[in-house]
């Protein structure tokens, strides 16, 4: 009996009244929005050299960056990001976590640090708030590294489809263990099953049990794709500056043919494939993403 309280409870949450819903377009949250100071972000900071911001995946934290992070901070200085929602960030219930609103909060970061001639990497849902950046200040950035990055319409995945079913997807992502939901994610993201890291699993399970945590969550859902992605990803023409664009071969999450678009789209990019890998190369293969990583950011 209790357990079917809990589940109507959740439903009258989940479908109770909702805010006012601002539209997802660099009109109304970049153009007509106000900065955000009341929220900052949690950054994680290490190195020496050139500044190198590390901007993670949707369910993601700046721990995705684990593995590469060591090698790289020889060389720069790794401001590795939180984004709002995520990780040790703040997780207000404002409904705003689009690409546009995470890059505000983001150039707030570095204008407030007077950080310049940075280095810009975007993982995923972090690449297309990278591009976002790129377009709302590009003169900051002295190179761009984009690993498998949201940046043109395309269906979701399916695990996300799935929380957008009205009630019944919502309750379960809340009900199911978040170890569960964290290793099935991973089962679409890796191509080689038996790499999925255990001690990310836990780290990400460990956020998602945090207060607010799954809420934010699913608000980021709705507003994974912003409504005008066709007119935005038409400017990533303007972008000059040198990028660098990685892609697992094998990613089922954001095909490789979103690397070949924005590789065509880009004018100073070259693109690197990562062969047997999917999702999040740095991840799966570190090693061969930071022989790619190195090869671009040391010339």
């Amino acid at each position: 009996m209790r357990y079917v309280s809990l589940i109507v409870l959740l439903g009258l949450m989940l479908t109770g009244c909702a805010e006012k819903r601002v539209a997802n377009t660099w009109q109304k949250r970049v153009t007509e929005s106000a900065v955000q100071d009341a929220v900052s972000l949690h950054v994680r900071v290490t190195g020496k050299g050139q500044p190198l911001i590390m901007l993670h995946g949707f369910g993601a934290s700046s721990y995705s960056f684990s593995k590469i992070i060591p090698e790289l901070s020889k060389y720069f200085t790794i401001y590795a990001f939180d984004l709002k929602g995520f990780g040790d960030s703040p997780k207000p219930d404002d409904h705003r976590y689009s690409v546009y609103d995470q890059a505000l909060l983001v150039d707030q970061y570095l204008k407030k640090h007077h950080l310049d001639k940075v280095i810009l990497l975007g993982h995923s849902y972090g690449g297309g708030v990278a591009l976002s950046l790129a377009l709302l200040d590009p003169k900051r950035f002295a190179k761009l590294v984009l690993i498998d990055s949201a940046s043109y319409d395309q269906q979701l995945p399916k695990l996300i489809r799935w929380l957008q079913i009205p009630v019944l997807g919502k309750l379960g992502f809340y009900l199911i263990p978040a170890t569960v939901e964290v290793k099935e994610s991973y089962k679409y993201a890796f191509y080689d099953k038996r790499k999925i890291p255990e001690d990310i699993v836990r780290e990400y399970a460990r956020n998602l049990y945090k207060p607010n945590a799954r809420k934010v969550y699913l608000q980021t859902v709705e507003n994974l794709i912003p409504e005008d992605i066709e007119e935005v990803s038409r400017r990533y023409k303007t972008i000059h500056i040198p990028t660098l664009i990685v892609w697992g071969a094998n990613d089922i999450d954001i095909r490789k043919e979103k690397a070949y678009r924005l590789h065509r789209d880009i004018p100073h990019s070259q693109l690197k494939i990562i062969p047997r890998c999917g999702h999040i190369p740095h991840e799966e293969k570190p090693q061969e993403t930071l022989k790619v990583l190195e090869d671009f950011l040391l010339k």
